[in-house]
């Protein structure tokens, strides 16, 4: 880390910390060279500022530290360096607990040892600040894209089975350039006002606090050193699930098998759809049987091998409905509601032969006491199951080695059990899958996906300009934005009354890292018909330069996959109470699509720069304010500018990269073709010449490309492992 403080600046500071050493000291002030923590000892409160020494992120108003609510009345000091310090704090019910807060290279460490073996819960608090996003699926569900609103609102990080299945505490104050995260095992909770910033865990022993704090791009790096440290290792992304999928459900509930499969599957491949990967769903187990009846299809899926034979055969993965709960041995069990799932028909299950094992070995969760708890799904099965504790490292390799017995491609994870606080046992058993080859869409998991894409909970046409981009967006501030939600036109293709809408929420998804179909569109207009397939080729196009920018974040932290405009954009203040949902797609693709239908015109902000319409090439300079009247649903809703570089795929073998002229100083984008192994990079520079200069740069010599009369765009087409620099 580079050190910003001036020679006298560095003296004044260091004579500041040797005061400080003095037990009777009231503050004492550590740094990392660009910013300052200073802490004030009675009442125990923490600060951040700038090297100016304005201030970054206030202090609370009371302390900075609750124990059991109560406040942290005074700290005394017990050792202390330019980097770290070691305090005594005393709480206002006489409690005691030792602090270690450690300041270094950009990352705030708050360690609690409370010297108590009994439950308690523990608070780390800062002063409020005016906008914060993230927090995984219970920001996602806000109403509004700032989690701060004119009341305070805590975030209970709690796994219900349902809406809230995949935890985070993680929060981002872009405007403060700040940071927060715990991963310390209990019930954790973020508490979030105008006055107040809160960590919360309740639990048993010692819990850390990270804070963060730089420009975005450190922040995110920081945190994925961090997370990765305890325990949270991201999953490397594969390029198949950047392209176009087909999900059963939609279309067929449970009434899925092997013919209607093959049916509906045809009719896409038939109109052109580049489908890639499928999801058959559920019931293709035996009948009474569940997703953990490991290779035992059922007579829906009589013939598996040749229905996989089918799909290979058509380049289509094939991928099953998972869940990580096991019914016990014996059996028959039935449920005691009539209920049923969608269109379900099951009377009874019987017990799954590998439960005693399971019991036997411990792989299944338990109660404080050791006993293997039994939980019931609302959904399926709607009966008492064991839960893998996927924490168990053994458990996880067993049930993977289970698992492969399906012998597919790749697994949609969606395990629905009400779990509060455990939250921990899903990413070891689905990352398993991903690192052995699988195809992984996950649900359920913490503080990193386990999978390539991270779906949201189920969604309808009707939340496209709400809940949908809202939880699309926390998943990115979360760090984690290669997103799925549903099908194209879920559960609303068939309603003709709707076809504007349908198309909406396909251009939406198109422009995101998972996209798939589901019901044919049977009864479609043609115009209509082609409008969406438009989306779905934009899809396609796009597909490649999707993943390489999803395998920059894997990479980095950073989202690039999906980046809210706040990350690129942290000082500009339109973009944070923008009325129409934009983000960035990589560092070079604004995406602005039309997702209400209620007004004809369509407002789009276009941020400092040069902009490019993608469609008419029409060219902007930011920031700006657009007013589209009539908006066409027709029209590919991007523009081109940050970077300038952009490739689009044209067939299967050819994929051309297009060089905006916008002003780069330097440029470099490294493009994937499908692996993390196969790449080229491409330089760019704006060196106010003539005419722009192509170079391959492998074997040195100019090469020729296309020169679009209306933008100036270079266009050329790329070739795996050469790399090239453009000169403008």
């Amino acid at each position: 880390m580079k050190f910003m403080c001036t020679r006298s600046g560095f003296i004044v500071l260091l004579l500041v910390v040797l005061m400080s050493l003095s037990l009777q000291a009231q503050q004492i002030t550590l740094s990392d060279g660009n910013y300052h923590l200073r802490i004030d000892l009675e009442p125990l409160r923490l600060e951040l500022l700038k090297n100016n020494g304005d201030v970054l992120v206030p202090a609370h108003s009371e302390s900075a530290l609750l124990f059991n609510d109560y406040e942290a009345s005074s700290a005394k000091i017990i050792n202390s360096s330019l980097k770290e310090v070691l305090l005594e704090v005393a709480f206002a019910n006489k409690e005691h607990a030792h602090v270690t807060i450690k300041f270094e290279a950009g990352v705030v460490l708050v360690a609690i040892d409370s010297q108590s073996n009994q439950l308690h819960k523990t608070s780390v608090r800062f002063g409020g600040m005016d906008y914060a996003f993230g927090l995984g699926d219970a920001g996602g569900w806000n109403k509004e894209l700032n989690l701060i609103g004119e009341v305070e609102k805590s975030y209970d990080l709690i796994n219900n089975g349902g809406s809230n299945r995949w935890m985070s505490s993680f929060a981002l104050f872009p405007k403060n350039n700040f940071a927060g995260v715990l991963f310390t095992p209990g019930k954790k909770s973020v508490t979030l006002s105008k006055e107040n910033y809160s960590l919360n865990v309740e639990g048993k022993g010692s819990s850390s606090f990270y804070f963060f704090v730089g420009d975005m791009y450190e922040i995110y790096g920081k945190y994925k050193v961090v997370r990765e440290a305890n325990g949270f290792e991201d999953v490397l992304p594969k390029s198949r699930l950047f392209e176009l999928g087909w999900e059963s459900w939609d279309a067929l509930g449970w009434n899925t098998n092997e013919e209607s499969i093959k049916n509906i599957l045809s009719k896409f491949l038939e109109a052109g759809y580049p489908i890639r990967w499928a999801v058959t769903g559920s019931g293709f187990w035996d009948k009474g049987g569940t997703t953990t009846s490991f290779g035992k299809w059922g007579e829906k899926f009589p013939t598996p091998d040749v229905l996989r034979q089918w799909l290979h055969g058509k380049d289509i993965s094939w991928m099953i409905g998972q869940r990580t709960n096991f019914i016990p041995s014996g059996g028959p069990y039935y449920p005691s509601t009539a209920k049923r799932d969608k269109n379900l028909k099951v009377d009874s299950f019987y017990g799954n032969e590998l439960s005693d094992f399971g019991v036997e070995q411990g792989f299944f969760v338990k109660d404080k006491d050791g006993k293997t708890l039994q939980f019931t799904s609302s959904i399926f099965p709607i009966v008492p199951s064991y839960l893998l504790n996927g924490e168990n490292l053994e458990a996880a390799e067993w049930y993977f080695n289970h698992y492969r017995k399906w012998d597919v491609d790749g697994i949609k994870e969606d395990t629905m059990m009400d779990l509060d606080s455990l939250t921990g046992i899903f990413n070891h058993p689905f990352k398993n899958i991903s690192e052995g080859g699988g195809l992984v869409m996950a649900r359920n998991g913490e503080f990193v996906a386990p999978g390539t894409l991270l779906r949201i909970n189920d969604t309808s046409v009707g939340e496209r300009n709400s809940r949908i981009p809202i939880n699309y967006f926390q998943y990115a501030f979360s760090g984690f934005p290669n997103v799925y939600s549903d099908v194209a036109g879920v559960y609303n293709m068939h309603n003709l009354s709707q076809l504007q809408a349908n198309i909406s929420h396909a251009w939406l998804l198109s422009l995101t890292a998972g996209m798939a179909v589901g019901a044919y569109p049977e009864t479609w207009p043609l115009k209509e018909k082609l409008t969406l397939k438009k989306a779905i080729d934009f899809h396609y196009s796009l597909g490649p330069y999707l993943y390489s920018a999803a395998m920059k974040s894997f990479q980095s932290g950073f989202p690039y996959t999906l980046t809210p405009l706040p990350l690129i954009y942290p000082e500009d203040s339109a973009v944070y109470d923008l009325k129409a949902y934009q983000w960035m797609i990589g560092e070079s693709v604004l995406a602005a699509p039309k997702l209400s239908t209620d007004q004809r015109d369509h407002l789009v902000y276009l941020p400092k720069g040069i902009w490019f319409d993608f469609e008419t090439g029409e060219r902007y300079e930011g920031a700006t304010y657009l007013t589209l009247t009539d908006f066409d649903l027709n029209k590919a809703p991007i523009y081109v500018g940050g970077n300038g570089v952009i490739v689009l795929r044209e067939t299967e073998q050819e994929q051309y990269a297009h060089i905006y002229p916008v002003g780069q100083k330097a440029v470099s984008y490294v493009h994937y073709f499908g692996s993390d192994t196969v790449s080229s990079t491409i330089q760019v520079s704006d060196l106010g010449g003539d005419k722009p200069v192509l170079r391959d740069l492998n074997d040195q010599k100019e090469i020729p490309y296309q020169l679009d009369s209306k933008t100036g765009k270079v266009i050329f087409l790329l070739k795996e492992g050469r790399n090239y620099a453009i000169t403008f």
